[in-house]
């Protein structure tokens, strides 16, 4: 799926250009696109306050609130921690968005750990009233997020998510293993 790249504002702004810019010859989000920097400021388990739910740099009030109260509803391992969300368009999907979660700390460090939370993301999305408008979700931990600097990322996505059940059919094992790696 392809996606505008998306603009952070506010307090984000910094953390987005150290970690979301750039592009590909192809247009994607800032959930596709990684990067750290060579030079490390942020300590592991440093992780910012929760920055509210941003649609293309800007405070989303639209399905923003919504999507955000979903994501805040989904229990966390020890440690781990909502830092930030984003909601994007894509003229491929009119009338729908992708739905972008950063989290922090505790004890991920592969794509495989963090295969369950993700799964418990989609599995709330799914149950929630938004769900019939969310096109792709994005899932990406990172080891530390301060207002200037990541590190550790881990990232992971179902970029057809309506064609998705989310519901543990077939199996736990099928949910996890339809993650895609994008980064880790």
């Amino acid at each position: 799926m392809r996606m505008r790249t998306m603009k952070m504002c506010g307090a984000l702004a910094a953390a987005a250009a150290l970690v979301l810019a750039g592009c590909s010859s192809e247009s994607t989000t800032d959930a596709e696109t990684t990067g750290t920097t060579a030079t490390s400021t942020a300590t592991a388990g440093e992780c910012r306050d929760m920055v509210p739910f941003s649609e293309g740099g800007r405070e989303d009030k639209g399905q923003g609130p919504a999507a955000q109260a979903v994501a805040e509803s989904v229990a966390l391992p020890g440690g781990v921690s909502l830092v930030t969300g984003r909601r994007s368009t894509d003229s491929d999907h009119p009338g729908e968005f992708a739905i972008a979660i950063d989290l922090c700390g505790g004890d991920i460090t592969t794509t495989d750990e963090l295969r369950p939370v993700a799964t418990a993301f989609a599995m709330a999305y799914k149950a929630a009233p938004v769900s019939e408008q969310v096109f792709a979700l994005y899932v990406a931990h990172y080891a530390s997020f301060t207002e200037t600097d990541t590190t550790g990322e881990i990232k992971l996505k179902d970029s057809d998510f309506q064609a998705h059940l989310w519901n543990g059919k077939p199996s736990e094992s099928a949910e996890l293993a339809r993650w895609e790696v994008v980064t880790g």
